[in-house]
């Protein structure tokens, strides 16, 4: 079994969790490296300050802790809302001049790029042999209202080791299917050391959600990986949650991947 640490990289607290911050805590010793929304507190991705804190921290984990890898999850800008940074973009503007800076799209995305990109070194400085990789959200579209260029990191060297996307969709979904979802994705281009893990709904089995298509069989996640498997663009699953697999909705579904898997 390995061990990869999962992280929010900009995450603070969301919809007051936690309700209270330690005295301690950076946000509380420096309020400068945070932006406020309605569903939280977030480091600021545009603060070299903040992103220093972030690898530092990652640094940390991969150092002193058995883990063999770090992942992001799927949050990065909490709004695409103008107003959000609108400030330190017209610093930006300001400093590098009209004529030459980047539209307000392409600097939150280099601003994300540049985190990632730092982690990555951070990560394999810290343990060679340790793996940094990145789960962003299955539906590809929605990839861009976070300011995830998830086209560079897959195609350019340096930004990752793997990508999971959350592919966490029933075979019916009336919104996004699966096979659809997974099709946007196997159809990047991969640099030659970017793997490509579908990551599954286990904690969805049984449920009521994408408008109740999960209820009507107990096979989608062992024909998604079968799915999976079939293609030569994928490496494996990552199923979300741990919880899922003793869940008593999920009992009948996690014995049948269990067996496409020859678990038991």
């Amino acid at each position: 079994m390995k061990i990869h640490a999962w992280v929010n990289p900009y995450r603070i607290s969301t919809n007051e969790t936690p309700s209270h911050l330690s005295a301690d805590n950076p946000y509380k010793a420096d309020s400068a490296l945070e932006k406020t929304t309605d569903s939280g507190i977030y480091y600021d991705p545009s603060s070299e300050e903040a992103r220093e804190l972030i690898v530092n921290g990652v640094a940390e984990i991969a150092e002193n802790y058995d883990v063999d890898g770090i992942q992001y999850d799927d949050y990065f800008y909490p709004t695409d809302d103008e107003s959000f940074d609108e400030e330190e973009y017209e610093a930006y503007v300001s400093e590098v001049g009209k004529d030459n800076s980047m539209s307000l799209e392409n600097w939150r995305k280099a601003n994300v790029n540049l985190l990632v990109c730092e982690t990555y070194r951070a990560v394999h400085n810290a343990k060679e042999d340790a793996v940094f990789g990145i789960s962003p959200q299955g539906n590809i579209d929605n990839n861009k209202e976070l300011y995830a260029d998830v086209k560079s990191w897959c195609a350019c060297r340096g930004f990752i080791d793997y990508i999971c996307p959350q592919i966490y969709f029933s075979l019916t979904n009336p919104v996004l299917t699966f096979e659809d979802s997974l099709k946007s994705w196997t159809e990047l281009d991969y640099a030659d050391n970017v793997s490509l893990y579908i990551g599954l709904a286990g904690y969805k089995a049984g449920s009521d959600d994408d408008e109740g298509t999960w209820e009507n069989d107990d096979d989608i996640l062992s024909e998604e990986y079968r799915i999976v498997l079939s293609s030569e663009k994928t490496s494996g699953i990552m199923l979300y949650s741990f919880a899922s697999l003793t869940e008593t909705n999920a009992e009948e579904e996690m014995k049948n991947l269990s067996d496409e898997l020859n678990l038991n």
